[in-house]
C-alpha cells in the first residue's frame, strides 16, 4: 500500500511539473523557457520585448519581461510579407502570479514565406495597445 501511494505521489508530481513547464498556447505556436538566450540583449527597465535569431533563417526568439510564473502565451505567429513576422501574445492563464520581473524566451520556427535578408518581428500583446517592431539582423 505504501509503495502504491508513493507511486501515485510521483505520478501526480510529474504531471504538475510537466503542466507547469508547458506554457505555450499550443505546441504549434512555439516553445517557452525562462531566461535570455546568448546574443539577445534585454533592457529590463523598459519592459519592451527583444528578439533575435536562435538559428539564423530557421528559428528565432522573442524575449518578454514579466512574472516568471505567468509569462505571456503566444497565440499566433504569422508571415506578414517576405520580411516581417507577426507574433501575438496573450496574458497567461496561470493564477496567482509571482510579483517578480524575469525574462522569458519564446522560440518559434520562421514561418514559410519569410525569405528576405533583413527580417523584423512585430510583437503585439492582445491586451496592450502598443506594438513593437524589432529587427532580427
Amino acid at each position: 500500500m505504501r509503495s502504491a501511494i508513493r507511486s501515485l505521489t510521483v505520478i501526480v508530481a510529474c504531471s504538475v511539473a510537466v503542466g507547469a513547464a508547458g506554457c505555450s498556447a499550443s505546441p504549434d505556436v512555439g516553445s517557452v523557457r525562462p531566461g535570455v538566450p546568448d546574443g539577445i540583449t534585454v533592457d529590463p527597465m523598459t519592459g519592451a520585448p527583444a528578439a533575435g535569431w536562435i538559428e539564423r533563417g530557421e528559428t528565432f526568439a522573442v524575449v518578454t519581461m514579466g512574472s516568471s510564473s505567468c509569462p505571456p502565451v503566444a497565440t499566433a505567429v504569422d508571415a506578414d510579407g517576405d520580411d516581417l513576422v507577426s507574433v501575438t501574445l496573450a496574458s497567461s492563464p496561470n493564477d496567482p502570479c509571482t510579483a517578480d520581473m524575469a525574462p522569458t524566451t519564446h522560440e518559434f520556427d520562421l514561418p514559410a514565406g519569410v525569405t528576405a535578408g533583413a527580417i523584423s518581428v512585430r510583437v503585439r500583446f492582445e491586451d496592450w495597445p502598443d506594438e513593437y517592431r524589432i529587427p532580427l539582423d
